[in-house]
């Protein structure tokens, strides 16, 4: 355990596809650390929409859709037929809304003096760049969650709660934005292992 001291990053920003493992391992981040982080993630804000918004996005698939989904978000395959399933989130304006205001969400939290480990999921270059324009001037260090995708795809299959074919949509797409200070890879890891590889790179930790 790492005593608080000053030189905590404001901010942590941990981004992966779905299923890689960020959820526990920002948990398990947030513990090793005695400097009081918050945990806060993509799906925390999606939940407080209606379920009427994402109906079957939880599900291994979205068999319903309707003018709800339509304004919230509709998994779309996106692979030609005979390919391996890979499916994408078309966000409507409900949803785009909400995940307009993810990041100014996070920065109010950290202005009004809260330190935050950020478990997200950079879905396309808009959201990037709200992230960026959201935490300008912020201590923000990144943490880029690998996994390969057979890995991936054999933890969607058997967690059930995501649509099959989203690990594969969103593997090649969501470290297409930025840098990191360091990378992790949860297949080849454990989750304690990964929040070691973590403090060794925060200068605070280091200090």
């Amino acid at each position: 355990m790492k005593s608080a001291s000053a030189g905590w990053p404001q901010l942590i920003l941990v981004n992966g596809p779905s299923s890689a493992g960020k959820s526990t391992l920002c948990r398990a981040l947030q513990s090793a650390i005695e400097h009081p982080y918050l945990v806060v993630g993509f799906d925390d804000f999606i939940f407080m929409s209606a379920p009427r918004y994402y109906l079957g996005a939880d599900t291994g698939r979205q068999e319903e859709r309707d003018r709800f989904t339509a304004l919230g978000v509709e998994m779309v395959t996106t692979s030609p037929p005979g390919a391996p399933l890979s499916v994408s989130a078309r966000f409507g304006p409900v949803f785009r809304n909400l995940i307009d205001g993810m990041a100014p969400a996070v920065r109010a939290l950290v202005d009004a003096g809260n330190s935050v480990i950020f478990d997200h999921v950079l879905h396309d270059r808009e959201m990037y760049e709200s992230f960026r324009a959201a935490t300008a001037g912020l201590e923000v260090f990144t943490v880029g969650v690998t996994c390969p995708l057979p890995v991936l795809e054999a933890r969607e299959q058997a967690r059930g709660d995501r649509v099959l074919g989203r690990a594969r949509g969103l593997n090649d797409v969501v470290h297409g934005f930025c840098a990191y200070d360091v990378t992790v890879d949860t297949a080849a890891l454990s989750p304690d292992a990964c929040v070691a590889q973590i403090l060794r790179a925060l200068p605070a930790a280091a200090a």
